[in-house]
């Protein structure tokens, strides 16, 4: 069935869904720290789940990938899996972590790197950024609208002549670059390094208060290649030994859509594992604001789950309801505690469509990475939906 070793698996001893002995080096393993993501659930959830209830070539569906954990997970447990999400990042960033790339020529790119990063070196030693021997920086360096606040113009310049470089890549090795650079573009912005949140300090020179420290955004070495450069290394050792340990044949697919009409791309799957996004969902736009405007995504706007309290739970009931008609097996869904009950009323939802309730899991939030620290315990919802006959 499953491979003995797997991958970044903790037993759940004594029902304990705690988790409280792991740290984030155990939950970063293979492919999981490419792109930081507000309020991702740990890998070791789906994956328990997926080791429990299913078998290999179940279909694994996750409704709100996010940022891919369960696609992941399905994969290395020999499931084919699909995920949908509204949010064009969320899934530029799940086919970074599972789609193949041209290593030969990703290679290439990273010595063009390590290149201009000993000619970005020697620039600043002669106190200015000079024209490069085969090419040189782009004389505008807009980024996007008003992008001139958000980034030092030699930043910008040389982002830019990176979307230069990799503008003829295939669409893989592309989008995976596009993805490491994303992660790290709010660290070489203007923006305060304090703050979760996209937002400029007032002034260039600013104290840091999170990591006691001053910091002025004129004078502050920003080595784009650098940076891009060790990043990308790290990346592609992980996702090498990530294909290494998965099967070509397993399907793992992503898809840019609705939720609420997931029923025009999957007809069946055996588990759903999902953490959806709440009733006061964090802003995924604004929190990756600039990865939307420097990669050039179209926001979803209000239509995402979330964005309008007021329509949350018809819209969970929208989805739940065609989870229900395609769902033949196990639906685990990871939702906070609300004080409004509103977990108990998505439970609701979930039983209102027939489903039946197998387990209930409170667990207290130790090691999750979340935007907040308002929400300290969630629940682990676990139900079957077996009306129509497994094949």
């Amino acid at each position: 069935m499953y491979r003995e070793n797997l991958i970044g698996y903790v037993p759940v001893a004594n029902n304990n869904w705690d988790f409280e002995e792991i740290g984030i080096k155990h939950t970063q393993y293979l492919t999981h720290f490419f792109h930081h993501w507000a309020a991702k659930f740990i890998p070791q959830i789906p994956q328990n789940i997926i080791h429990e209830y299913g078998k290999s070539g179940d279909i694994v569906l996750d409704p709100f990938v996010g940022c891919g954990t369960t696609l992941v997970e399905g994969k290395l447990l020999n499931c084919h899996s699909y995920g949908i999400d509204i949010n064009p990042l969320a899934i530029k960033i799940c086919q970074a972590k599972l789609n193949t790339i041209d290593n030969e020529l990703l290679g290439k790119f990273i010595s063009w790197l390590d290149y201009y990063n000993k000619v970005y070196q020697s620039s600043l030693e002669k106190g200015q950024l000079k024209l490069f021997e085969e090419e040189k920086l782009p004389e505008n360096p807009s980024l996007f609208e008003e992008s001139d606040k958000w980034f030092r113009d030699d930043v910008a310049k040389c982002i830019k002549l990176v979307f230069q470089k990799i503008i003829e890549y295939d669409s893989n090795t592309k989008n995976f670059i596009e993805v490491g650079l994303s992660d790290l573009l709010k660290g070489m912005s203007n923006s305060r390094s304090d703050r979760t949140m996209p937002c400029l300090p007032k002034q260039a020179k600013y104290y840091d208060k999170k990591h006691d420290r001053w910091i002025d955004n004129d004078t502050r070495e920003i080595n784009v290649f650098q940076r891009l450069s060790s990043q990308l290394k790290r990346m592609a050792v992980a996702l090498q030994q990530f294909h290494r340990l998965t099967k070509d044949e397993i399907i793992c697919q992503p898809i840019l859509a609705d939720a609420k009409n997931l029923t025009k791309y999957i007809q069946k799957a055996n588990i759903v594992v999902t953490s959806p996004p709440y009733w006061s969902a964090q802003n995924y736009q604004k929190l990756h604001f600039l990865s939307f405007k420097v990669l050039g995504l179209n926001e979803p706007g209000q239509a995402e789950i979330g964005r309008n309290a007021s329509d949350y739970l018809n819209d969970m009931d929208i989805v739940i309801e065609q989870l229900s008609e395609i769902l033949d097996g196990i639906f685990a869904i990871v939702i906070g505690e609300s004080k409004e009950n509103i977990h108990e009323e998505v439970k609701g939802l979930i039983l209102s469509h027939g489903m039946r309730e197998e387990e209930t899991i409170k667990r207290n939030i130790l090691n999750h990475t979340f935007f907040a620290k308002a929400v300290q315990q969630e629940f682990i919802y676990i139900f079957s939906n077996t009306s129509k006959k497994r094949v």
